[in-house]
């Protein structure tokens, strides 16, 4: 008993002067190790009740005393907006999770993490109101570190609240919004558990010097210190390109950082030629940043190697001018919307990809981030947009509007500022931008971005820059960094007439079509609206001005908007709300493969094909790309498959086997299949030669 008597004075004694308020406990150097943060996720059953009468907080439905087993129960993440049972609700809906909390470690600390609520939320543990968010797409989290219960049941309660606010509300003359207000808890809760000396953000500026191909990295990360202690700690940064961590001189910085403060330290890395890899559309090299905090934390960071810049009227990546189509695309699918699975989310993607759809302003608003980790690993350009649409003049010049976004913006950006994918930020979508307040809404807002993050492009999405009579000066794109334009022509020569418009408005800008289509049920069939979007081709090719244009949309989403289908759904996408490819899309996806086929002749026991790069739209930057012949029998019966590298300079010849009376042509670029086209005549080679026509 009295060998342990010292032990437990020193014991007590630590931990006391742990919590001691006014003494800084430095690193020692030999602490080195740091450690990841682990996720517990909280996803799964929870209990749930809207508030038709406005009733939960005079019930005190936020007490862990409620009797909640006659509320429904709901997987999260979750809407009810597409609930059967409280379709279309609009007010207050109430979570309810009870849970005993795992074993932590002496000294960790522990944060509560939602991923999104929508789109007000109010969150209490045990009864205990820990705050609020506003905003329904980005992520905030709690401190709950002494609040949890070890060992013992505890009760999260979410108020999540998709009203609208005089910060956020449709158009007085739309009255709803064009897409659904989705509440709910959308995207992933979890309890994150790790030192309480922490790695908060990085940002991650990689800047590559195309002439001599090197490049500098620079790496911004915010280490916050959560105890009652002042921590001189020392914090350390490296890179890896892919999973091989590159050899590079030291980082390591030492910091004191006062008790329940963040301080920022700085990493710049100079990379050699042989360190560097681009990241491309169609070779996506990825880079990871990753900082820690000796004797604490570590925190890692994808990133990429690219460039993307303006030259004139061409909007350059890497150098190379780009001429890409895009598909807008909302989150909404049969029985859910914001809280779309993400096996769905990438079904889209791929279907884009193969497609062509490359370069587009997603939506308005943030997206989830399921699609832009895709997108950073396959190769897609995106413009980014918070939630600022359809604003009257009256309007922008709101304080507490102007605040709101300003928020929303940040939360964004922050979240977002490392993807290779995002290229640009837009700052409103269709505003009043020919008014005085529209024309100081995005130079505002372009200003505050850039303050932001001043390595990417600031743009807004207009359907006014097309208007006649304008001033350049008078509209709120000669702000921006290129000229977004949204163009609804009843026909295809009146959208032409407005990129005509726009581009002499701004002649020494570039020139991206951001929304464009023709809906599903304005046609008789799809013959009509094929037809119709290859009129809208042909004027896209013929203006070398254009960058890019993006169809508005890619998918059916859910609406209550005026003018929405009686089924409840805007029709005008590509693909219906079941995810199956239109005519439409298989057209314009052999329109957009970046690739025409001269010739293709079987004869004589081989198949020579010749086959040459698009030079009017859309234009790829140079990737290695594959030929696949499918050879098939006379009665369309698969044979062999030859694979040969793509040359686009000589024609290609390629041994057909015995038996051979048709094949399919694809091109493939990156892992994706991007076009296809089969043979008209299926009889023997005897029947003579057999040329090639797109497939159905």
């Amino acid at each position: 008993m009295k060998s342990i008597m010292p032990l437990l004075f020193f014991f007590l004694f630590a931990l006391w002067s742990s919590e001691a308020p006014a003494q800084t406990s430095p690193e020692t150097t030999s602490r080195d190790v740091a450690t990841d943060l682990r996720r517990v996720s909280l996803n799964g059953q929870w209990k749930f009740a809207v508030d038709y009468q406005n009733w939960g907080d005079q019930a005190e439905w936020f007490s862990p005393k409620l009797n909640d087993s006659v509320w429904d129960t709901v997987k999260v993440p979750h809407t009810w907006s597409h609930d059967p049972r409280f379709i279309g609700f609009i007010g207050a809906g109430w979570y309810r999770l009870k849970f005993t909390t795992p074993a932590f470690a002496p000294g960790e600390h522990v944060r509560l993490n939602f991923g999104a609520v929508y789109r007000r939320a109010r969150v209490w543990l045990n009864g205990e109101l820990l705050g609020s968010h506003e905003f329904g797409y980005t992520p905030f989290e709690f401190n709950v570190t002494g609040r949890l219960k070890p060992g013992e049941s505890n009760v999260i309660v979410v108020c999540a609240d998709n009203r609208w606010t005089r910060s956020f509300s449709p158009a007085p003359q739309h009255q709803v919004m064009a897409w659904w207000d989705d509440g709910g808890i959308i995207r992933d809760v979890d309890l994150l558990v790790g030192s309480p000396v922490y790695v908060a953000k990085q940002k991650v500026e990689a800047t590559p010097d195309l002439a001599t191909g090197t490049a500098t990295v620079r790496v911004q990360a915010w280490v916050r210190n959560t105890t009652t202690l002042a921590r001189r700690v020392r914090v350390r940064s490296e890179i890896a390109r892919e999973e091989n961590w590159l050899s590079l001189p030291p980082t390591v910085v030492e910091t004191e950082i006062a008790a329940g403060t963040t301080a920022r330290v700085e990493f710049t890395f100079a990379l050699g030629r042989d360190q560097v890899s681009l990241w491309q559309l169609d070779a996506p090299v990825l880079y990871h940043a990753r900082t820690s905090v000796a004797g604490h934390a570590r925190d890692t960071v994808r990133f990429g190697l690219r460039r993307f810049e303006t030259r004139g009227t061409e909007l350059l990546l890497n150098g190379q001018p780009i001429r890409l189509a895009g598909a807008n695309r909302h989150a909404s699918y049969p029985g859910g919307g914001q809280d779309e699975p993400a096996d769905l989310v990438v079904r889209d993607l791929q279907l884009m990809k193969e497609a062509g759809f490359v370069f587009q302003r997603f939506t308005h608003y943030p997206m989830t981030p399921v699609a832009l980790d895709w997108a950073d690993r396959h190769g897609m350009l995106f413009i980014a947009e918070a939630s600022q649409t359809h604003t009257p003049d009256r309007n922008l010049d709101d304080p507490e509007l102007q605040a709101a976004f300003r928020a929303q913006h940040r939360e964004m950006i922050e979240r977002d500022w490392n993807h290779p994918s995002i290229i640009a930020w837009s700052v409103a979508n269709e505003i009043a931008a020919d008014t005085p307040p529209g024309a100081r809404w995005v130079k505002n807002m372009r200003d505050f971005t850039r303050e932001l993050d001043p390595t990417r492009l600031v743009v807004f999405a207009s359907n006014t820059v097309a208007k006649e009579n304008l001033k350049p000066e008078s509209e709120g794109s000669v702000h921006g960094d290129f000229v977004c334009l949204n163009t609804y022509g009843a026909t295809p020569q009146q959208n032409a007439a407005n990129i005509d418009r726009a581009h002499a408005l701004y002649p020494n800008k570039p020139l991206v079509v951001t929304e464009y289509g023709l809906r599903r049920n304005a046609v008789e069939d799809e013959i009509e609206r094929v037809d119709w979007f290859r009129e809208m081709l042909a004027i896209i090719r013929s203006r070398p001005f254009l960058s890019g244009a993006s169809i508005w949309s890619f998918n059916d989403y859910r609406s209550r908007y005026v003018g929405t289908s009686a089924n409840g759904w805007r029709e005008w996408g590509l693909i219906d709300p079941e995810g199956k490819p239109s005519g439409t899309y298989h057209a314009l996806r052999r329109e957009h493969s970046g690739f025409v086929v001269r010739s293709a002749t079987l004869a004589a026991g081989a198949l020579t094909v010749r086959i040459e790069p698009r030079m009017d739209f859309p234009i790829f930057p140079t990737a290695d790309s594959e030929l696949r012949v499918n050879f098939l029998d006379g009665q369309n019966r698969p044979l062999d498959i030859a694979k040969v590298p793509l040359r686009t300079d000589v024609p290609l010849k390629i041994s057909a086997p015995a038996g051979a009376g048709g094949f399919r042509l694809e091109i493939w670029r990156a892992g994706f299949r991007t076009a296809m086209w089969t043979s008209v005549n299926l009889g023997r080679l005897s029947a003579g030669p057999v040329s090639a026509r797109p497939a159905p």
